[in-house]
């Protein structure tokens, strides 16, 4: 049984995160996860943006994105503290919860800096509660423990996230507020629905509307956002399962294959077959 199915929580370094995060393919997580940096710098994508995490920043990774490595420098270091939502959850915890989401999902997942002594103080609780997690010792308490250290971890980011919450909810605009909402939309319903006008209609807005914030805020087009957001998931399930290819065009909501086969070629120039032959030994 692993450290995480066992107390809930693991916590991975610079020597041994690539165990979770892909090195070579787009992937999703399995758990929620923090991940900090304390020197050098990753390069991620993260949908439809490039995400560049340095010295002293964090993020948090959700089994709802999928992301893709694009590089890491030598001097890299960091530590990435995954967890099981109903572990956190079994905590009862007496701050809200959704503070610790809410700040994230606004951002759409950009990294977030840390002051030094925020990135000191935390890097010491990681450290110790990995030393407890990782230690041979027989220890009659050792899950109680586990669980009042990382509980003490969770007020730490709850307090630090508090602070940049109160900073930058006041400060996120109407076009910004339309964009998250058509993120947040798309993560629950892009694998039934693939038009502009649904999302459009979700927010009582017109889909010439939607389209020009969106456009505006990203860079990218509803349409183009949509599209990618669904090669992802394609991309995931071609690379890391032995599915079929006609029951991944059921999964992503396609009519039939050869549907599912147009669309991933006109996105990506190669048929799906040929995509995932890249990963096969």
């Amino acid at each position: 049984m692993s450290v995480l199915e066992k107390f809930g929580v693991e916590i991975f370094t610079q020597k041994n995160i690539f165990e979770r995060i892909s090195a070579d393919k787009p992937f999703r997580p399995d758990n929620p996860a923090f991940i900090f940096i304390k020197t050098g710098t990753i390069k991620l994508k993260q949908h439809f943006r490039d995400l560049e995490l340095s010295e002293n920043m964090f993020m948090v990774t959700d089994p709802q994105t999928i992301y893709e490595m694009v590089s890491v420098s030598d001097d890299f270091q960091s530590r990435m503290v995954s967890y099981k939502r109903e572990f956190i959850s079994a905590l009862s915890l007496k701050f809200n919860r959704l503070i610790t989401y809410r700040y994230f999902r606004q951002q759409m997942n950009i990294g977030v800096p840390f002051h030094q002594d925020e990135m000191d103080v935390v890097w010491k609780s990681v450290n110790f509660l990995k030393y407890i997690l990782d230690s041979p010792t027989e220890m009659t308490y050792k899950k109680e423990i586990v669980e009042h250290l990382f509980s003490v971890f969770c007020y730490q980011m709850a307090g630090i996230i508090s602070n940049e919450d109160n900073n930058s909810m006041s400060q996120m605009s109407r076009q910004e507020e339309i964009v998250f909402n058509f993120l947040t939309d798309l993560a629950e319903h892009h694998l039934t629905e693939r038009t502009v006008e649904f999302y459009a209609e979700r927010q009582s807005i017109t889909t010439r509307h939607l389209s020009s914030v969106v456009k505006t805020i990203t860079g990218k087009s509803a349409s183009q956002i949509i599209a990618v957001i669904v090669m992802n998931e394609a991309k995931v399930l071609l690379n890391s399962s032995k599915k079929p290819v006609s029951e991944i065009s059921s999964i992503l909501g396609f009519s039939d294959q050869y549907s599912f086969s147009h669309f991933f070629k006109k996105h990506l120039e190669v048929s799906p077959s040929q995509y995932r032959n890249q990963f096969e030994s």
